[in-house]
């Protein structure tokens, strides 16, 4: 039986590494650069640029959409 969200047809995709969850949410390499430095030092945020900033908040605003997509 299908549990919600999975296409009984489609093959179900899962992380086997940090790399495969990277690659599988659709999080590019410069997104996933900054998420491993903010996660270590999250005050960088507040110290880039207004506009990297923005960068950064529409990179995973599209990200976490994908996600309510797969559901």
């Amino acid at each position: 039986m299908a549990k919600h969200g999975e296409n009984m047809n489609e093959e179900r995709k899962s992380a086997r590494s940090r790399d495969d969850f990277i690659r599988l949410s659709g999080i590019g390499p410069a997104l996933a650069e900054f998420v491993t430095e903010f996660i270590e030092k999250p005050g960088i945020f507040y110290s880039m640029p207004f506009e990297r900033r923005r960068e950064i908040e529409n990179q995973m605003d599209a990200v976490l959409s994908s996600f309510g997509r797969l559901c």
